[in-house]
């Protein structure tokens, strides 16, 4: 099976669960074997999180708790092409 995995370069829908219609984009900037740094395309707000597997795809959590905001790898759209660091 391949399991979707995070990219340098490419943006992801952060998801919501209380809030189906709120999703967020994030720019993958780095990616190591145990972590992923995301930085938002509409603010300066960036995350470094531990990467988990679940269900074929990457994901991280942006907090600790059962209802936490989570980036999928499975849910990118698109990649790309120039990346201002």
């Amino acid at each position: 099976m391949n399991i979707a995995t995070f990219n340098p370069g490419s943006v992801y829908e952060m998801s919501f669960i209380g809030d189906s219609n709120l999703r967020p984009q994030f720019v993958c900037v780095k990616r190591t074997a145990k972590t992923a740094t995301f930085k938002a395309i509409d603010s300066n707000e960036t995350l470094t999180r531990r990467v988990k597997v679940y269900d074929n795809s990457e994901f991280v959590l942006d907090g600790n708790y059962s209802m936490s905001p989570r980036i999928k790898a499975s849910r990118k759209v698109k990649d790309l092409i120039y990346m201002n660091k």
